[in-house]
């Protein structure tokens, strides 16, 4: 559907800003959720005063007599919304000492429908998740008239807001930093849920969760003052002083979920370009030593995930990094638009900031493009973003040295996902699957890390051509759509029985679905080697006439060697086992492993060694890789150099510590 506000684009504009044009035609998506936003900040007071333009379309086959919003700045308006019922800090922040003005909220002036009578009287807050009446993170509007099926629904609306302190990303901070996100009152998705019925989707804001939403166009033009340095999803498509000093920046963006925007006086500001992209990074004075880095990292990840996932559409991708007083703001991803953080000089041997940054982008493809619901299943989003944070960074600085590279100490993404699963204390503590609210402990361990570990682990099985060929199947499906669980399963099926057969393929489903569904877990262990020589026939034997006869065997040069290997675990995987005997040689058995205990025997010259399950190390699930190898005979040179480099750390660690204290 056309709209005259998305086409009204001056000569001027474009000759101004041409080299970024955000308009898709045709769209991307259906477009359900379309807004138009004019909104005047007062930096000083912390508010916004605006005006906003809901078209918003019934793409489902039931005639609706509501609509609802989220409301998310009123999770931040006082101690007992959902948000922050129940916790006394976030990020590690007290926030019960608060100043009245340092609190939030939104607030729907009035709102009525085009053609059709004023909506404000009807406004309800509603709470379809937990009950609590004090909580107004939801919003119900009941309409004038039915809205059939197919037909478009134009909402006229004012609405205040005051930015909270930063609690946890939207707000302000000293200097007038704002970061805006989740700012203004945003439609629910009206779709088919996990129960296979239509109806609302508009979960309340839990502490837990993050965001989703429709697809739509977003035309926002922010007024604020000269002295601020702005940024925000989409391309900047005019700008014009007022008669009051004030700036009014006009934005636009198309096929996206969702609209953010910052503010700053000391922002500085660098750009580049990657093929279609423009690149613009946003950075406080103090941080600008890792520009170059945090471009690279974006630029790296653009033509990574372009090879192995799909074209990044959109002409524009913003980088903000927010000074040291404003971090809670950080660390986050919108629609062309992410946060990261740093501290003044990151020493360049440590890439912790170019992996956030590779996180955070690849969110455009893993929520931004294929909109997942964050809320219900975060796997789909956090745990591919992690898998694909762990391959761009190893990719771009090398495996085994991506995030530390000095001394020789040298330690990759892909490692530290795996220990961040398991080495949780308990890896049985609950399954991925469940809505993020559930989630009381563990929830990075096993959304983020447990699902990243478990890709990579299907891709070590798969092999990385079958694997690339799943990830884009599924991308090119459901992008600007809102996939589920289930959708990836079935393409995760179909493409890997399809280029596998259908038992290597049914497998890898199975595997998967237990890592995501259940709480099984993986350990194989070699139990023990036993090694004794073949004596020849030794004690009383009959003679043939009735009579015994003594003989005494000679111990030969022949052995007898078993293997013993443990499955500990539920989880069931065919593993590869190295065996290597003392002449050198070494054979590769295979293992079904579904036996809870498997014996290989050898007898002949050599004995055995060592034995080592899943020696190239593809089951990455498997909670401890030290007990999957087991040798007679051990090196001892190898650990006296790892046991030299604890040494040296733990020496350097102790001198810092005496130098602060």
């Amino acid at each position: 559907m056309k709209y005259a506000w998305l086409t009204a684009i001056m000569l001027t504009t474009q000759i101004a800003f041409g080299q970024c044009d955000p308009f898709f035609n045709p769209p991307l998506s259906e477009r359900p959720a379309n807004y138009e936003i004019d909104l005047k900040l007062d930096h000083a007071a912390k508010t916004i005063a605006a005006r906003e333009t809901l078209t918003w379309i019934n793409t489902s086959p039931d005639t609706l007599r509501e609509m609802r919003f989220y409301m998310y700045l009123n999770s931040f308006k006082n101690t007992e919304s959902t948000f922050l019922k129940g916790a006394s800090e976030i990020f590690g922040q007290d926030f019960t000492n608060r100043k009245a003005d340092e609190w939030g909220w939104i607030n729907i002036d009035s709102i009525g429908r085009q053609g059709g009578r004023e909506l404000t009287a009807g406004l309800r807050y509603i709470q379809p998740d937990d009950g609590n009446k004090m909580d107004q993170s939801v919003l119900q509007v009941p309409l004038d008239q039915p809205l059939f099926p197919g037909d478009t629904l134009v909402l006229h609306m004012k609405f205040t807001a005051k930015m909270p302190k930063i609690i946890a990303r939207a707000g302000y901070s000293k200097d007038d930093y704002f970061l805006f996100v989740h700012w203004f009152p945003q439609a629910g998705v009206y779709q088919i849920n996990l129960d296979g019925k239509w109806g609302w989707n508009c979960h309340q804001f839990h502490r837990m969760t993050e965001f989703f939403a429709d697809f739509g166009s977003y035309d926002v033009s922010i007024t604020a003052s000269p002295h601020l340095v702005l940024g925000a999803s989409g391309c900047l498509i005019e700008e014009k002083e007022n008669a009051d000093g004030y700036v009014t920046r006009r934005y636009h963006v198309d096929d996206v979920i969702d609209f953010a925007w910052t503010a700053y006086p000391y922002f500085e500001i660098y750009e580049d370009t990657w093929e279609h992209v423009n690149i613009r990074l946003l950075i406080p004075p103090e941080h600008c030593s890792m520009a170059e880095r945090y471009i690279g990292a974006v630029k790296h990840s653009l033509s990574y995930l372009t090879k192995h996932v799909g074209r990044y559409p959109y002409p524009t991708i913003t980088i903000v990094d927010p000074p040291l007083h404003a971090l809670r703001s950080g660390l986050m991803e919108y629609p062309t638009l992410i946060t990261v953080g740093t501290f003044y000089n990151m020493p360049t041997w440590f890439r912790n900031s170019e992996a956030l940054a590779a996180h955070e982008f690849a969110h455009q493809y893993f929520m931004a493009m294929v909109a997942s619901n964050e809320k219900e299943e975060a796997w789909l989003d956090e745990g591919f973003v992690t898998w694909f944070e762990d391959r761009i960074v190893d990719d771009a600085y090398g495996r085994k040295k991506s995030l530390v590279d000095l001394f020789g100490f040298r330690y990759d993404s892909r490692e530290l996902s795996r220990l961040e699963y398991t080495g949780m204390p308990n890896p049985k503590v609950g399954i991925i699957a469940r809505p993020s609210w559930e989630f009381v402990e563990a929830r990075k361990e096993l959304i983020y890390s447990k699902t990243a570990t478990s890709l990579e682990t299907i891709r070590n099985l798969a092999g990385d051509e079958v694997m690339d060929k799943i990830i884009m199947t599924y991308f090119e499906r459901w992008k600007f759509r809102h996939p589920k669980g289930t959708d990836f399963l079935a393409v995760l099926e179909e493409v890997s029985k399809q280029e596998l057969g259908e038992v290597m393929g049914g497998m890898i489903l199975s595997i998967f679905e237990s890592c995501i569904y259940t709480t099984d877990v993986c350990d194989y262990v070699v139990g023990n080697i036993v090694v004794g020589k073949i004596s020849e026939p030794t004690g009383v034997f009959d003679d043939g006439k009735g009579g015994l006869t003594f003989k005494k065997g000679q111990v030969t040069d022949t052995y007898h060697s078993e293997v013993i290997l443990y499955r500990e675990g539920d989880m069931v995987f065919p593993v590869e086992v190295e065996i290597t005997f003392d002449n050198g040689e070494k054979i590769m058995e295979k293992w079904d492993g579904l036996d809870r205990r498997k014996v290989f025997e050898y007898t002949g010259k050599n004995r055995v060694i060592s034995a080592h399950i899943d020696p190239m190390q593809k089951i990455l699930l498997d909670l401890d890789l030290n007990n999957n190898s087991l040798t007679l005979e051990p090196q001892k040179s190898p650990l006296f150099r790892y046991a030299t480099r604890a040494v040296f750390w733990i020496q350097n660690v102790l001198q810092t510590v005496g130098f602060l204290v």
